[in-house]
């Protein structure tokens, strides 16, 4: 850790000694030091550094990392991430690591999201020209993905194990003609898809054909995207066998959002209607042995809240981009001058009906919906939001308080229809959650902050056989899960922060487990049975305008991390500490 720290030093050192030597280039950055070591061996050494310049007519960006492990992801030192840029008048060129967004991410959403270890980037090059009336872009590169699969050997909670690597072209045209914004784009991807055991891999090429239409005005906005795709696998030709011909499919995405602005309410409706394959309940989240459908790279708009909550977040729905359609109501505005209101409503489900036939091979049912549906067998997805935020206390108080109904079936297991009986089984998740936040303003220096979520979560299997079952995950029918912070900070100098996340009950295989305890849950323990409690203290420093000091002690929970509906499992951080040093320059 002392290591890391001079070595960052150092080099920031240099950097900056070189702008000043040389006026005409600007460099500024940041660097993160962090360091964790836990008592279940969950530890990491996670340090990178952003460093920014820009020359004239050019910026430049590089990324230096050493990781050795970081929290997610592999054990990396070196150089990870450089891109350098030209423009000038209407022309733009980018060489390096590039990141893109074509057609609300039904084509084309690159991101480094280092929270849940997704990188969609590409290493290439861009060009792009445009002016008041028209766009034009092209783009070309190369791309590794890397994802975490229990169908491949040396599988790890933390570290990917299976490799993606695509070849990617494409072309972006577009117009403005008043409010109205015109676009098309065409996507090429060549994806060299590795098998689970042996030492080859399949070639399929990835064509996708966009058009995007954008109207925004004061009153209303308007957007909407489709894509349809096309997927070609080669098959190598082997004499004395039949079937050895390409494998084309397609597939197709839509997605609309609109806004209608009503005095200071706003009304909001989106769609989606995403239909890139049909895979069986049995194969639809094995991305290792089942090909096309869509690609990692097409990070579609969720059609949900995201929400901050802590509870809220390891419930969040994880969206099926291959075959999904739903839709997101919302409305917000002021009640008083104190007090803004919003509702959400989001309902999803899959397009079919998926049936084990009489010799229990899953078949889809051909009905093709265009609205969610809520019956069981389709995985519906269900989710009432309502939340306020307002001020008291002559504006020393500002308060948040929602309230949230969900309910998901996750996987289904069985689906049989014999004579005039139905039998099935499914995952569930069904839960009542309250977050809650207050902050209160002591003076100009000092505030307390204070977040109280409760949630009552059924999660577990129901079936149906004579009669129907819930057979709960947890060792009781209902988890009873609350989540306390409380803090105290002063402005602009320090705060320090207090976390219980505490439940009644768990699951067997947690429960199972023995578990690291620390000196604040052996304290809690006098007060109430803390074996289903998690404790933390955070406290963070800023030691000038230029350098933040944060350190942790204590114990996280494992859980599901979701970030724009893509999942992780995250494990728990049992009996540790936390190091983190953030310096701009």
């Amino acid at each position: 850790m002392i290591a890391n720290i001079i070595y960052f030093r150092r080099l920031i050192t240099t950097l900056v000694l070189y702008n000043v030597l040389n006026g005409q280039i600007n460099i500024t950055g940041t660097s993160s030091i962090g360091y964790g070591s836990s008592k279940n061996n969950f530890s990491f050494n996670d340090n990178r550094i952003d460093i920014n310049g820009d020359w004239n007519y050019w910026t430049g960006w590089l990324q230096l990392e050493h990781a050795q492990p970081p929290q997610l992801g592999r054990s990396f030192s070196g150089l990870r991430k450089i891109r350098f840029e030209y423009s000038k008048a209407s022309f733009t060129i980018k060489l390096g690591d590039i990141y893109e967004f074509w057609g609300n991410g039904l084509a084309l959403n690159m991101v480094d999201d280092q929270s849940i270890d997704l990188d969609t980037g590409i290493r290439g090059g861009l060009i792009n020209w445009s002016d008041n009336v028209y766009s034009f872009e092209v783009l070309a590169g190369m791309q590794d993905i890397w994802r975490i699969s229990n169908q491949v050997i040396g599988f790890n909670d933390r570290v990917p194990n299976y490799e993606i690597e695509n070849t990617i072209y494409g072309l972006r045209a577009g117009t403005f003609i008043g409010p109205w914004s015109i676009g098309s784009h065409y996507l090429n991807v060549y994806e060299k898809h590795p098998d689970a055991i042996l030492k080859s891999h399949r070639s399929i090429t990835h064509k996708l054909l966009g058009i995007n239409i954008n109207y925004f005005s004061d009153k209303f906005d308007l957007s909407m995207d489709y894509v349809k795709k096309y997927w070609i696998e080669k098959i190598k030709k082997y004499e004395n066998i039949i079937n050895n011909n390409d494998i084309i499919k397609d597939g197709h995405g839509f997605y609309a959002n609109s806004s209608f602005y009503l005095g200071h309410w706003s009304i909001g409706l989106s769609y989606k209607n995403y239909l890139f394959e049909k895979f069986s309940p049995q194969d639809r989240w094995d991305f290792v042995n089942n090909v096309g459908g869509a690609l990692t790279l097409q990070q579609m708009p969720t059609v949900f809240k995201q929400h901050s909550s802590l509870l809220l977040g390891k419930i969040t729905h994880l969206i099926d981009y291959n075959d999904e359609l739903g839709y997101n109501f919302r409305l917000e505005g002021p009640l008083t001058d104190k007090i803004i209101a919003s509702l959400n409503y989001s309902r999803s489900s899959r397009h079919n009906e998926w049936v084990l036939d009489n010799e229990w091979v899953w078949q889809a049912k051909n009905d093709n919906l265009l609205l969610p549906s809520k019956d069981k067998m389709y995985n519906p997805f269900e989710e009432f939001f309502i939340e306020l935020n307002g001020y008291a206390i002559s504006d020393k108080l500002n308060y948040v308080i929602g309230i949230s109904s969900t309910n998901d079936v996750v996987d289904l297991y069985t689906n049989q229809y014999i004579n005039e009986f139905h039998f099935f089984s499914y995952e569930l998740v069904d839960a009542m959650t309250i977050p809650t936040h207050f902050t209160y303003l002591i003076d100009n220096q000092y505030s307390i902050n204070v977040t109280f979520e409760y949630q009552e979560l059924k999660r577990g299997v129901e079936s149906r056989n004579v009669s129907t079952l819930f057979n709960s995950n947890f060792t009781k029918d209902k988890q009873l899960n609350r989540f306390i912070s409380i803090g105290l900070g002063s402005s602009p100098k320090w705060s320090i922060t207090l976390n219980l996340d505490y439940s009644n009950t768990d699951e067997h295989v947690v429960i199972d487990q023995s578990r690291e305890i620390n000196l604040i849950e052996e304290k809690l323990d006098s007060i109430w049975d803390s074996s289903f409690t998690w404790a933390s203290i955070d406290m963070i420093y800023n030691i000038n305008q230029n350098h933040q000091l944060s350190l942790s002690y204590g114990s996280q929970r494992g859980g599901v991390l979701c970030s724009n509906g893509v999942c992780r499992y995250i494990q728990p951080f049992e009996n540790g500490f936390k190091i983190g040093l953030v310096s701009t320059f």
